[in-house]
């Protein structure tokens, strides 16, 4: 097939901080590496930037490879993207465009999450300085609401009292222009599940846990140093383990949840749900749709790797859940509303 592999990326600093950019560089290099294993898998492969590019070149292609995210440096949300290309009537991978905006908000994810009695940290979203933060106990963490890969979390992102709470809540709204998510922290073991398929073929793939360093005067989070600061503290000492080392009861209500959140807000193809323990429940943290696929340091893809999946055949693996869901759907004479991962029942 003729595959557009698309991503977004534009040149002016909207929000966050300089070194918040080294998140966006990192989709050239997954670009370049899907671009690589589609070829060996016989497909002919373009890619565009569609800040630069734009959306009608996409016509040409029989589906798309959609690594589009919402970036420091674009106003073009990776929802917007995706409902453009369902209005187009085109194939593409992942999550639609629904399912993006929902997860886009960490509280309007966590609000799903509630409404259907999954586990979540208990939060309040704070708009403005001076607002008061009432109900939750310390410690909390303080994020941005509505950006992923660590962006906005550092050491201070774990408050112990309000003095530090107001510090980091106004950091967040001047810093990242947006509401900042004021949760529960919960200082448990960090669980990954990623999920692949749709319907009853979809399953979870191994899970992982975060290794965070043995300091006690850290806090055990993933912050944006751990993920995207090479050479620094937290980078060198923060690893992973795959598969992690649970009992069968845990880990069955680990992928249960999964799939019951990601169903929740609608994933599709392929997605990752973090999650934290408290004593034998897990949290969910986040539901991440269309989760970072880069072959060098991508959870999602270590998990496909421990279950069998080379990167060629994985990325194939994306590519052929989206032209299933894209030929039902046609079948069905139904729009491009892409399906939520529903499958009947949890496969290791």
């Amino acid at each position: 097939m003729d595959i557009g592999i698309i991503y977004n990326l534009a040149d002016d600093l909207l929000k966050g901080g300089e070194l918040d950019r080294l998140a966006d560089g990192e989709v050239l290099d997954t670009a370049q590496a899907v671009k690589v294993a589609l070829e060996r898998n016989g497909h002919r492969v373009g890619i565009h930037n569609v800040c630069r590019d734009g959306l009608a070149v996409l016509a040409q292609y029989g589906a798309l490879f959609n690594l589009a995210e919402s970036t420091v440096g674009s106003a073009v949300t990776e929802d917007a993207i995706a409902e453009k290309l369902e209005e187009m009537g085109l194939i593409f991978t992942g999550a639609g465009s629904v399912a993006l905006r929902k997860c886009a908000n960490k509280a309007w994810t966590k609000a799903l999450l509630i409404s259907q009695d999954i586990p979540t940290p208990r939060y309040q979203i704070v708009r403005s300085e001076g607002e008061t933060v009432t109900g939750l106990e310390y410690p909390l963490i303080v994020k941005p609401v509505g950006e992923d890969g660590s962006i906005g979390i550092d050491d201070d992102s774990v408050v112990w009292d309000e003095r530090g709470l107001e510090r980091k809540v106004m950091q967040i709204l001047r810093m990242y222009r947006q509401p900042a998510l004021v949760e529960e922290f919960i200082d448990g073991r960090e669980i990954n599940a990623a999920l692949i398929g749709n319907g009853e073929d979809a399953r979870v793939l191994p899970l992982s846990e975060i290794i965070f360093p043995a300091d006690e005067g850290r806090p055990r989070i993933l912050s944006f140093a751990a993920e995207w600061l090479a050479g620094s503290y937290a980078y060198l000492n923060t690893g992973s383990r795959c598969p992690a080392d649970l009992d069968a009861r845990s880990e069955a209500a680990i992928k249960a949840i999964a799939i019951r959140a990601c169903r929740v807000v609608g994933c599709s193809d392929y997605a990752r749900v973090d999650m934290r323990l408290r004593g034998d429940t897990p949290y969910v943290l986040e539901v991440n749709p269309n989760p970072c696929i880069n072959p060098q340091d991508s959870g999602f893809i270590a998990s496909a790797r421990v279950a069998g999946f080379s990167y060629a055949e994985i990325v194939d693996e994306i590519l052929a859940c989206a032209l299933a869901r894209g030929r039902a759907e046609a079948r069905q004479s139904a729009p491009a509303c892409h399906g939520a991962l529903l499958p009947a029942e949890v496969a290791g």
